[in-house]
């Protein structure tokens, strides 16, 4: 999803139902200045969310350009219909996972393009609304799906998975009490369900020493869940492999990541590419957010941008 709030728990207090919910694109003219190359066509923002990366490109292209916009959440994809409709024509929005963007783009009938952004993550909706189920700090219910269509839910894993695979999934997204964890959620699920977001964060907290550190204890194990709710690791290489023969020569794919074993995957995909013939990168090392941009947007704190273009 693009509008991303990092892998981190929201840093805001849960919004009144009737406000709009807002964020700022992360590291926007970044990707202006570097994924345009071209001023014909059509560009695809794989990963809409509010639209501001996608507002960002239409106000720097020439009016005949437009704009694909994919988001797998329809709630994300109807508020950047209303944020976008001053574009019009140029900007079409297409509710579907970026994973299927071959599909998509067919549906559209969109042949070719002439650059693409993949901004992943979780925006800040999901984690400031409590009813999706995201965040540590916003009591809400074990959901953490960015498509409510989807079958699976965090519930689903914490109360029906077996110890083997929990345990696996907290370990391989970083969390080195994996173990410890895993046991205190089965010993609780044997008398009863867990079923908020607050109670998970309050069992980790117990049972993980804090240590000095400055994020919750459940940080890992929340992006761990969300990870494997919403498939996001295959989605990516998915969206990567399918979107590759979309794009024109000269064309530019450009993709945020917001914690590190998203950007290895990222990183070694690129380099592979570039090994096979045919692409060649465009950053050598990944683009981060300035310090004016920290100041102005502490979520971007963790974004790195990379881009790689077709020969």
């Amino acid at each position: 999803m693009t509008e991303n709030a990092g892998t981190g728990p929201s840093d805001g207090a849960e919004k009144n139902p009737a406000q709009e919910f807002t964020h700022i694109a992360v590291l926007a003219q970044e990707v202006v200045n570097l994924l345009v190359t071209g001023r014909k066509g059509t560009f695809v923002d794989a990963t809409l969310g509010m639209g501001g990366h996608t507002a960002r490109l239409l106000a720097a292209l020439p009016a005949d350009v437009s704009v694909l916009g994919i988001d797998w959440d329809p709630e994300m994809a109807a508020i950047a219909a209303r944020n976008l409709a001053q574009f019009g024509p140029r900007v079409k929005i297409a509710q579907g996972n970026f994973a299927n963007i071959d599909e998509i783009t067919a549906r559209e009938g969109i042949s070719s393009l002439s650059g693409a952004l993949f901004d992943l993550g979780i925006s800040s909706l999901h984690f400031d609304k409590a009813s999706r189920g995201f965040s540590i700090k916003h009591d809400g219910p074990l959901d953490m799906r960015i498509n409510p269509d989807n079958p699976l839910t965090a519930y689903t894993i914490i109360n029906q998975w077996p110890y083997e695979q929990i345990e696996h999934l907290i370990r391989i997204c970083g969390e080195r009490h994996s173990r410890r964890i895993t046991k205190a959620i089965l010993d609780t699920r044997r008398a009863r369900a867990l079923e908020t977001t607050a109670e998970l964060g309050a069992l980790i907290a117990r049972v993980v020493p804090a240590h000095g550190e400055k994020i919750h204890p459940a940080t890992k194990t929340f992006l761990a869940l969300r990870v494997a709710v919403n498939y996001e690791f295959d989605n990516i290489t998915r969206g990567i492999q399918k979107i590759m023969p979309l794009l024109k020569p000269g064309a530019r794919l450009g993709i945020i990541t917001f914690h590190s074993l998203e950007d290895r995957i990222v990183k070694e995909t690129f380099k592979m590419m570039a090994s096979l013939g045919g692409w060649q990168p465009v950053t050598r090392k990944p683009v981060k957010p300035s310090e004016a941009e920290l100041q102005e947007n502490k979520r971007a704190r963790s974004a790195k941008l990379r881009v790689i273009e077709k020969l």
